[in-house]
Order: structure tokens, then sequence, then C-alpha cells
């Protein structure tokens, strides 16, 4: 029997019990992907995330994270939260590099607030992947009337940065009061799609720019709190969208709140010429528990 050193952390929020929560298995070394699969299914949190040595010693560290159902490509939460993780642990500070299984990720870490603050330069811009469902499926989906979901410039695409979902518009009390229909989801026929991203200008909060829900099913996550790789393809929706101003744009994007664990997520993005050509996302995290697991 092995013991192996973790912690949680709850991630895009500076309080705790707030955010999404996050389990960090700080060495992993000797586990299996099969063992990687079945801790995360031990800690049932949205995503579990395991600490290797980088392939590259320029490199702070290979990362892998794991949902209930799959490891991901990438994802964000994870990222924030292990980064800052890993930075504490080793007394590291300014910029870390990890390794994910979509390219190395440029991760900044601020100490020097109440709460710690990450934020990562996605390697993979937003892309429009293909078609997405039609809009009275996804209305469906989540039990909305029909007409609620925006069938005009934010009509619904879907759209990756290094992880599959598709984006659907609506007013902000449509969002509030979407239900997931778990019949009306799995008509949608994902393959590799993570989730849906529905969002509404505004927020909850006075400075917020999006409300956002992330409803992921098949990952086994009914719904997330805070989505760290929706939001960093989110930008692409906006983009196809509307127009957008060179030079740089920040967004507030909140989530969560429907699920009594608000977040708050920043996202920096800057475009030239109409396209995007670099997307941050950032957020803060706070420590929870440390512990040992024995596999």
């Amino acid at each position: 029997m092995t013991a192996y050193e973790f912690e949680t952390l709850d991630v895009f929020t500076d309080e705790k019990f707030a955010g999404n929560q996050l389990a960090v298995l700080m060495d992993a070394r000797g586990l299996s992907s099969d063992d990687m699969q079945t801790i995360t299914r031990e800690f049932n949190l949205s995503e579990t995330t395991f600490v290797l040595p980088p392939e590259d010693p320029a490199n702070t560290a290979r990362v892998r994270i794991f949902t209930l159902g799959y490891e991901m490509p990438f994802a964000g939460h994870p990222t924030v939260g292990t980064s800052i993780a890993i930075a504490k642990a080793r007394k590291l500070s300014g910029e870390i590099k990890l390794e994910l299984n979509t390219g190395v990720f440029p991760v900044k870490i601020d100490f020097t607030g109440e709460a710690a603050f990450a934020e990562f330069l996605n390697p993979n811009l937003p892309t429009e992947t293909g078609a997405a469902p039609a809009a009275d499926m996804l209305e469906a989906a989540f039990s909305l009337p029909a007409g609620s979901i925006d069938r005009d410039r934010h009509k619904p695409r879907a759209i990756s940065a290094g992880a599959d979902y598709i984006y659907a518009c609506a007013s902000l009390d449509a969002v509030r009061a979407a239900r997931l229909d778990t019949g009306a989801f799995e008509k949608l026929e994902f393959d590799e799609t993570v989730g849906v991203y529905l969002y509404a200008k505004g927020g909850e909060a006075s400075d917020a720019d999006f409300h956002a829900r992330m409803f992921a099913p098949t990952a086994g996550i009914p719904e997330d709190p805070a989505t760290g790789s929706a939001a960093a393809a989110f930008p692409g929706q906006i983009a196809l969208s509307e127009t957008l101003a060179d030079g740089e744009h920040r967004w507030v994007i909140e989530q969560g709140f429907e699920m009594g664990r608000p977040s708050r997520i920043t996202a920096r993005v800057e475009t030239s010429g109409g396209a995007i050509t670099s997307v941050r996302i950032g957020g803060h995290a706070v420590p929870v528990q440390k512990g040992q697991l024995f596999v």
C-alpha cells in the first residue's frame, strides 16, 4: 500500500466553500490511468489532477486531469488550482509552465493578495468546430420555453480551445431558470463535446459582463460551478457574434450562483484585425484540505 499526498482547493473564488472544488495529487508517480480514474471517482469532485515530472525539464510539471467520466484534454479550474498548489509547495513565484494534454500552458502566479491568483495563457485559440444542435433541442434539454435561446447573432455554435463545448445565449432570467432534462439532453448525441455553456449578458455582480452555467452530464457533471476551459473558448463565440475592436478586452464571467457556489472567472482577450490572437483565463483559489490517500 502506497500513501499519496493530496490537497483540495476551491477555485475561481477567494472564499472557502464557494467556486469549483478540486483535488490535487501532488506526486502521482506509480499510478496507472485506471488508478487515476478510480481515484477521481473516489473524491467525487468534478475534476481531480495528478502531478507528474515534466517530459521537458524546462517545464515545471506534467499534469493529467480527470473528470468522473474520463480524462480531459485540458480544463481551466484544474489548471488554475494545480498551478497554485505546485507553486506554493515548491516555493515558486512568477511564471510556471504546465504540460497538459493539449500543449504547454504558461501560468502566472501571484501570492500578494489574501487569496492566491493564477492566470494561464491558452496555447489553443478558439475555433468553431462544426454544427451545433438546433436551438429548439437545446431549449428542451434545459426545460426552457420555445424562443428562449438566441437564433440570431448569438446563435448556438460548437467551439473549442482545447476542449469542445456548445455555446447558447439566452436572457439572464432564462439562464437562471434553466433546469436540466436528462432525456432531452441525451438526444443531443454528443461525442467529443464536453457540455453546453449557457450564457447571458450581465449578472449578479455589478461588474459582471456575463452570467454562465455549464451542463455536462455525459462527463459525470450535471452542472459545473466554474468552467475555465469553456471560458477559454467563449471569446470565439463572442467574436463570431459581435464585432470586437482591436486591442485587449477584459471580461468578468460569473458562474455557479444557481448551485450555491458562486465563482468568478476573468478573461483577457487580445484581438487584431477582428481575429482573436490570445486568451488568458485567471482566478483565485483557496486551500481547503490536506491528507493522504492510500492506494
